[in-house]
């Protein structure tokens, strides 16, 4: 059981695998919430009427929104959520679907490329361990 700090409110809580205690836990669930339900009813909305009518500041949306959390409709520019690495407009995550490919691509080519590095250095290789005691008579 681990004693941590809220890293909103600094109120320690024992840790669960989330960063916030359970109060900022259910009220971010609540902002997501209205902000779901607003969306469903308004999918063309600003950033600015998402924010004013729903109480929830634009940053906790981008938050959801990158999170993958929330998905604009396809309809939806006004947002202006854009690709981290190539800039593309993007409905939801951080990343656009060439980029993620890509990276996804690298990172298994390097994997790849680390595993069979590794096995090739240690070919014939052998493991010898030294015993430092003395055997008593």
């Amino acid at each position: 059981m681990e004693i941590r700090n809220c890293k909103r409110c600094g109120r320690p809580y024992i840790y669960t695998g989330k960063d916030l205690c359970p109060v900022c836990y259910q009220q971010d669930e609540e902002d997501f919430l209205k902000v779901r339900d607003y969306l469903d009813m308004h999918p063309n909305a600003t950033m600015l009427e998402i924010s004013q009518n729903t109480q929830v500041s634009a940053k906790k949306i981008m938050d959801f929104l990158k999170e993958g959390r929330l998905i604009l409709s396809p309809s939806n520019v006004n947002i202006g959520l854009r690709c981290e690495r190539c800039g593309k407009p993007i409905l939801s995550g951080r990343f656009c679907d060439e980029c993620k490919l890509e990276l996804a691509k690298e990172l298994t080519k390097g994997y790849e490329s680390k595993t069979t590095k590794d096995e090739d250095e240690t070919k014939g290789e052998r493991l010898y361990v030294y015993d430092t005691k003395k055997k008593k008579k």
